[in-house]
């Protein structure tokens, strides 16, 4: 169902604050894993590829049992609690009254996200910037 969806990509799909191509990456040596630049394109065109990924029926929304195909991927990798929990509000924040996750609305909390994350507000995510947002979604203790 969720062909693709390692650990890197489940990343990715709670946070703009990972590079793009972690999926394709995991096999690759740890340097290539490093944090790269993502300009505003790079991440909305993440957005739509992460969000076509978990639409695994490709009806244009995620519901919920979407959804909890995701959180049982994440899971199966080992994702912390706290990932867990990030996927479980990066989903709420996109959810409608039906509970369902469409592009649109999915798109837009990412890329709030993506501009939250941009503290120096030139549009892209540097490896600093990343890993600030990374840090900052750490729960505290």
């Amino acid at each position: 169902m969720l062909k693709g969806f390692g650990a890197g990509t489940a990343a990715a799909f709670l946070s703009l604050a990972t590079p793009a191509a972690q999926g394709a990456a995991q096999a690759a040596p740890a340097a290539a894993l490093a944090p790269q630049t993502i300009d505003r394109a790079q991440g909305e065109e993440m957005v739509k590829g992460m969000f076509a990924q978990v639409d695994a029926n490709h009806d244009g929304v995620v519901d919920a049992a979407e959804q909890a195909a995701v959180l049982e991927a994440m899971k199966g990798v080992g994702a912390s609690e706290a990932a867990l929990a990030s996927a479980r509000s990066t989903f709420s924040e996109g959810a409608g009254p039906d509970g369902k996750v469409t592009l649109a609305s999915f798109a837009k909390a990412r890329m709030t996200a993506f501009d939250k994350a941009d503290t120096n507000h030139d549009g892209k995510l540097d490896p600093a910037e990343q890993e600030a947002a990374r840090a900052a979604e750490k729960p505290k203790g």
